[in-house]
């Protein structure tokens, strides 16, 4: 028994009972679905004018569920999970809803239904204990395994990733450096160190007998000082100098700025002042990690 399109009534009619069954009683339970799904060919409104209106879906099992929804867009609703669920033309699937999400979204918003796979994916770049999450570029996180006993937490050659290095691997290099009195000012890079310094020791004098001296510290943020003393014994101290060799002529000496500590050494920039004498500057480097 399906839908049939209704009568056209005019005036003088003879209604039987087979048209009364027809139009009337099969359409009318064809609207109540008694028999059959009914067909809505033009999509269903629900007038709100009252304010107490509402749509109840069919309340299934678990069970029900599972094998009455079976062609795509039937809708029905779990008793028993509480829940509603569809079929996507592939398989029963369920509608998340605010009761479903078990933790904060992405975007912080709380009261709204939303996947929390992303949640499940954030939290599987950890597979072992002891792992720590960090970021290799702007929202990309990946995984640093546990280090060994012993182990402390470094940052990398180049200064972008973190490691473990073995406490006992923590290096140090001492090294003779030189630098011509006479040189113009600019950079000089320091190399054969074989490990990228967190810290500069430089001890430096003059090479003409005379008691320039020079004791200067760096450290990883690139902080520096340095305490002098020029041919005439006058001392000072200096704040954002690591090397300074003054001679007789306060005007005349050459200084160091720690510019950069690299994967093989360091960097520094030296100031040339006024007319040095011909000489060389000796340096003692110790280079720690």
């Amino acid at each position: 028994m399906g839908w049939s399109t209704p009568a056209t009534w005019v005036a003088g009619t003879v209604v039987t009972a087979s048209d009364m069954n027809t139009y009337v009683r099969d359409n009318q339970r064809y609207l109540k679905g008694i028999g059959q799904v009914p067909t809505i060919e033009s999509g269903l409104t629900i007038d709100n004018t009252d304010g107490d209106e509402r749509l109840l879906l069919p309340l299934l099992s678990t069970a029900e569920c599972s094998t009455v929804l079976n062609a795509e867009g039937e809708v029905a609703f779990d008793e028993q999970t509480h829940q509603m669920k569809e079929y996507d033309g592939t398989a029963v699937r369920v509608v998340i809803s605010e009761a479903d999400v078990d933790d904060t979204p992405v975007n912080g918003a709380t009261a709204v239904p939303v996947s929390s796979n992303w949640a499940y994916d954030y939290a599987n770049i950890i597979t072992t204990a002891g792992d720590l999450r960090y970021a290799t570029a702007a929202g990309v996180d990946t995984r640093l395994g546990i280090g060994t006993i012993g182990h402390i937490l470094s940052v990398a050659a180049g200064g972008t990733t973190p490691e473990w290095r073995a406490e006992t691997a923590r290096t140090n290099f001492l090294k003779a450096e030189t630098r011509d009195i006479q040189a113009a000012s600019g950079d000089v890079a320091y190399t054969s160190y074989g490990f990228q310094p967190t810290s500069l020791i430089i001890l430096a004098q003059h090479d003409n007998g005379t008691p320039c001296r020079s004791w200067g510290l760096g450290d990883v943020n690139l902080s520096e000082m340095c305490m002098w003393e020029d041919a005439d014994g006058v001392c000072g101290a200096e704040s954002a100098l690591i090397v300074k060799i003054v001679e007789s002529t306060a005007t005349d000496f050459q200084t160091a700025v720690l510019k950069t500590l690299d994967a093989d050494g360091f960097t520094l920039t030296w100031t040339k002042g006024g007319t040095p004498g011909v000489s060389d500057i000796l340096m003692k480097v110790l280079a720690l990690r």
